[in-house]
């Protein structure tokens, strides 16, 4: 029985000159695994989409015309492992990912019993399925294992959501861009781009209303290597971490008061402190065996109801 994952046997079947990103888009953009109502924090970038291929022809070849040679499977998959040197870094949110729905928008354990204990089922099959599937990649398909820091992770986007707020406000997105996705990075620098002349935003986080929280946690091969090879995978590790906090956000315009240049507050802004809830996904990708660093891929919501117990 082959071991190989749903990606392997599709990267499997493509032809060694298409693009990563486009073998995985079909995989990725499945309807009934699709994420509803997903977005970044900062994103507008419309989804892409898979190029659409000719049909194949079937007629008999003309006699005396020359064939091109086809390339061996070895050169079809040194072809394509180039292409995982370009990879970029944004493929994304991982199908099947499910947060669980709160306050109003979470069905009532009196009046909606059933819808209720749907979800919950559903909550926590995932979150098993989940679980599993990590361990046994992580353990099993890649060596050394996975190090998952499940610990850390809280912690991690902790300081990434400050650091990109923060770097945001400033105008200033250098000191973070490393540590961000390419569409959410291009989607923050046209937001500062649009800011109109002598203007400027002051962020400020006050407090922590709870803990960073991790509400989704899944791990997955990109890659197709020999299997007996476990050196040299290709991974992405994604994590939804829910963010409570008060904060404020506050926009001053710079004017000129006889000989002096002053900031005064843009109608309407107040730098008092409001309860915000936010979803962050934070990633990282392993390349042949090499970990990359923690990147903030952007911002979810979450999931609605009937489209979750839609694909249970």
């Amino acid at each position: 029985m082959s071991t190989r994952t749903p990606v392997q046997r599709l990267l499997l079947q493509q032809s060694s000159n298409t693009p990563l990103t486009t073998l995985l888009s079909p995989y990725l953009s499945q309807p009934h695994l699709r994420q509803p109502n997903t977005t970044r924090a900062f994103s507008n970038t419309s989804p892409s989409y898979a190029g659409v291929r000719k049909a194949r022809s079937f007629a008999p070849q003309q006699m005396g015309m020359k064939q091109p040679s086809q390339k061996s499977f070895e050169v079809m998959k040194r072809d394509q492992l180039k292409n995982i040197d370009q990879m970029p870094n944004d493929l994304g949110l991982i199908p099947g990912t499910f947060i669980m729905p709160t306050a109003s928008r979470l069905p009532s354990l009196t009046s909606e019993f059933g819808a209720r204990f749907a979800l919950e089922k559903h909550r926590a099959w995932t979150r098993i399925k989940e679980v599993f599937a990590r361990h046994y990649m992580g353990f099993f398909h890649v060596k050394p294992r996975a190090d998952f820091q499940t610990s850390s992770i809280p912690s991690i986007a902790k300081s990434l959501y400050t650091e990109m707020y923060t770097a945001f406000a400033a105008g200033n997105l250098s000191p973070i861009a490393p540590k961000l996705c390419e569409n959410i990075y291009t989607s923050l620098e046209q937001r500062i781009l649009a800011r109109g002349p002598n203007t400027g935003v002051s962020w400020t986080l006050h407090s922590w209303v709870s803990e960073p929280k991790i509400v989704s946690h899944k791990y997955m091969p990109l890659s197709f290597e020999d299997n007996k090879d476990k050196t040299k995978q290709t991974t992405i590790q994604q994590v939804c971490v829910r963010m409570q906090s008060y904060q404020s956000l506050k926009k001053t315009k710079r004017v000129k008061q006889g000989n002096k240049t002053v900031e005064v507050a843009e109608e309407g802004s107040s730098a008092a402190p409001r309860p915000v809830t936010e979803y962050l996904v934070v990633q990282r990708l392993c390349k042949r065996g090499k970990m990359g660093p923690w990147m903030v891929w952007g911002t979810t919501k979450e999931s609605d109801p009937e489209e979750a117990l839609k694909s249970s």
